[in-house]
């Protein structure tokens, strides 16, 4: 069947009393699917999400198919395609605005904490070479070579209790050192994240 004469049988079919039903709203679709494709392309300059696009439009005709007016149902596909379009490219603009401020803020964030860590690094090391001697000899070989107190204790020709004390004083002496640190840090870190 020429597709000429297939539109116009469609288009006098459609003209008669419209609650679509599903004969009805399969030539609707047939006859307008090719033409809203083509007009949603148009606006979008894709055709990615066009067939989503269409699919969504149809099943809401479908949905409204008992208030739409049968001489009404081209204009409504083409501004619920227009608007439907005109909405996916809206929600595309602030998918993108976010993903650059997130991508902004990650990098300065990523560039601050490695300073941040660095300046720590550097505030814990300041600290733990003012330690006694043997207090940071223990701390040094109990955490930074991972040794039991036991081992600590036998490497140095010390009791396990020394051991202990000594750790003892040294992370009281870092938990001292760095509170007033860890506190100017967290404030300056609540002030950049209002600030954002």
């Amino acid at each position: 069947m020429p597709f000429g004469l297939y539109s116009l049988r469609a288009q006098l079919y459609l003209q008669q009393e419209m609650a679509l039903d599903s004969v009805q709203y399969r030539q609707v679709f047939d006859l307008h699917y090719e033409a809203l494709y083509g007009y949603a392309c148009s606006i979008l300059r894709s055709e990615v999400y066009v067939e989503d696009i269409l699919q969504n439009v149809f099943i809401r005709l479908w949905e409204t198919r008992a208030t739409i007016n049968e001489a009404s149902v081209k204009a409504y596909l083409y501004t619920a395609v227009r608007n439907t379009c005109l909405n996916h490219l809206k929600h595309k603009g602030v998918q993108a605005v976010y993903a650059h401020t997130a991508r902004v803020t990650g990098d300065e964030a990523d560039r601050g904490n490695t300073a941040e860590q660095k300046e720590l690094q550097e505030q814990i090391q300041g600290l733990l070479n003012r330690l006694p001697e043997k207090c940071a000899t223990v701390f040094y070989m109990c955490r930074q070579l991972g040794l039991s107190y036991r081992e600590v204790a036998g490497e140095l020709d010390l009791s396990v209790k020394t051991v202990e004390n000594h750790m003892t004083k040294a992370l009281k002496f870092l938990r001292g050192g760095l509170a007033a640190y860890l506190v100017s840090l967290l404030l300056l870190f609540i002030h950049q994240l209002f600030n954002l």
